[in-house]
């Protein structure tokens, strides 16, 4: 992002200098390494301003632009690095949410950023197992951005977009199972989100806690993919809390995970 930051402030000074000395009326001309970019919304405002749409520079500079109408909040995602995908082979992004400082919930020492990221992992290894290009948004305790998770899927023209996370009750110490979500029903997300509940379900044993849209969860609402949030289990309810620190039931999980995601690329 910083990158992309440097670019755009250092194309507006360009397009500043340009348009003084063109005194080319109101239109404004943008050329990006030497090609006319065709903006024609651009234009200076009688106070002088230069005005230039941001969608369309991003874009030219080969970002991935995604508007969040909830928050108002413009999100930019910078070109990713070549990803080398064989030829048919499908590409899938797993977000371990929370990390760094946001441990995300924590019950008896356990932390559910540490969790997620154990759970997440032995996905990738299960999926790549089966020829899939698996990408992380985070493979260390580190922070992620919220925008940057569905931002990496955007970016990278995912076939899937998967969050991994564990869940909590603060008022009842008692919630047990599974949970999946996501966007609206309908949709591409809301069948991943039914397989991989089912999957997860049979995977486990474990108990059935329901599936909902959930169009309030910025990763599920700025996806440009089929997207989708697994809860793998409650660690505010003791007994659940001990199946999940044990790497034989993340293993049940991430097996889970991988054979709804698995399920819904064969469709």
């Amino acid at each position: 992002m910083k990158r992309l930051y440097t670019l755009l402030l250092t194309l507006g000074l360009l397009l500043a200098l340009s348009l003084t000395a063109s005194g080319a009326g109101n239109g404004v001309r943008i050329f990006i390494d030497g090609t006319p970019l065709d903006a024609p919304a651009s234009y200076i405002s009688g106070s002088g301003t230069t005005m230039v749409p941001l969608r369309a520079v991003a874009e030219a500079l080969g970002c991935t632009v995604a508007w969040d109408p909830v928050t108002a909040t413009i999100s930019i995602s910078s070109p990713a690095p070549e990803t080398s995908v064989p030829d048919g082979a499908p590409l899938v992004v797993l977000d371990p949410g929370h990390g760094g400082v946001y441990n995300g919930a924590e019950y008896s020492g356990v932390k559910e950023k540490d969790l997620n990221l154990a759970i997440a992992a032995r996905t990738a290894e299960l999926l790549e197992e089966e020829g899939v290009t698996v990408r992380m948004t985070r493979t260390s305790d580190q922070d992620v951005d919220l925008y940057a998770r569905s931002g990496l899927a955007n970016t990278l023209g995912a076939d899937l977009f998967v969050s991994v996370h564990c869940n909590a009750n603060v008022e009842h110490d008692d919630a047990l199972g599974i949970y999946t979500c996501a966007y609206s029903e309908g949709t591409e997300g809301w069948q991943l989100a039914q397989t991989l509940h089912e999957t997860m379900l049979e995977a486990t044993g474990a108990a059935d806690f329901g599936m909902e849209e959930r169009p309030n969860l910025s990763v599920l609402r700025t996806a440009q993919v089929p997207a989708a949030l697994v809860e793998c289990g409650f660690m505010s309810t003791p007994s659940e809390l001990a199946l999940l620190v044990q790497p034989e039931y993340q293993a049940k999980l991430a097996r889970g995970i991988a054979d709804g995601i698995l399920a819904c690329l064969a469709q």
